[in-house]
């Protein structure tokens, strides 16, 4: 097939090439530029190497893959495969996903970095669990890098590497500390803290819940009676709380 490039650089250069390499037929261009305009517009957008990276890992941690997916490109934007659902879940309007220069591509909803970040807050506030589970692992990894120093093998040479308390200490606080701040953000920083702060109690609860578990069966074999009045008293006081142990690797349980 014979192809003229009809802008004025080309100065009416005509190739041949095989129509394999044509992207549409010439009477679906206009529809094709239309959709490679708001493409472009889409991929405008240049967020920052630390706000792309934040995004992803709230996205992945907060919104289910049926619902958008992050697509890992430089413009930072977001698939959306369920619009109203998605609405629903970040209890946001549907407007204000589509929101310009969001644009459909067949049943799906290509949304700029702007509403990304929107996406992205709003699923933090509202699910931030699993976040803040991140962010305590972090934490408590570093606490114990920065105790007893940290030995990893390298992914490049195989090498087995020791890094002092101090180095791994000095490590945390220029590079991963910046990003738990900026998750601390997205979620909301006095949700954050809310949060934390709501996990020491049951934390402290389930210590106690421990010691009276072992108290009553200290007491039972002398006062059966007692002890069954005080574990229902204890069962109820304890209704729908969680206090079991959560397991992180290398780390001892930690009652939740």
């Amino acid at each position: 097939m014979r192809i003229e490039l009809v802008e004025d650089q080309w100065q009416g250069e005509r190739r041949w090439v095989s129509p394999a390499r044509l992207e549409v037929r010439w009477e679906d261009r206009r529809a094709y530029i239309e959709l490679d305009q708001k493409r472009q517009a889409v991929a405008a957008f240049d967020p920052s190497v630390e706000q792309w990276r934040t995004a992803e890992l709230v996205l992945w941690k907060s919104v289910p893959f049926e619902l958008a997916e992050f697509n890992r490109d430089s413009s930072g934007s977001i698939t959306v495969h369920d619009v109203p659902a998605l609405a629903q879940y970040l209890r946001v309007d549907r407007q204000d996903l589509e929101s310009s220069p969001a644009y459909y591509d067949g049943p799906d909803l290509c949304v700029p970095w702007p509403t990304t970040e929107l996406i992205g807050r709003t699923a933090a506030a509202l699910y931030p669990a699993d976040i803040v589970d991140y962010i305590e692992e972090q934490e408590w990894t570093a606490q114990e890098h920065a105790l007893h120093g940290d030995s990893f093998t390298s992914i490049v040479d195989r090498q087995d590497y020791y890094i002092a308390p101090d180095d791994a200490r000095r490590r945390f606080i220029e590079r991963t500390l910046p990003e738990l701040v900026r998750l601390r953000d997205w979620i909301g920083v006095e949700r954050a803290a809310e949060i934390e702060g709501q996990r020491m109690l049951l934390d402290r609860l389930g210590r106690v819940t421990v010691i009276a578990e072992r108290a009553l069966e200290d007491l039972e074999p002398r006062h059966k009676t007692l002890v069954l009045k005080l574990r229902k008293e204890l069962a109820a006081a304890l209704e729908g709380l969680n206090t079991l142990p959560r397991s992180l690797p290398g780390r001892s349980s930690k009652p939740r």
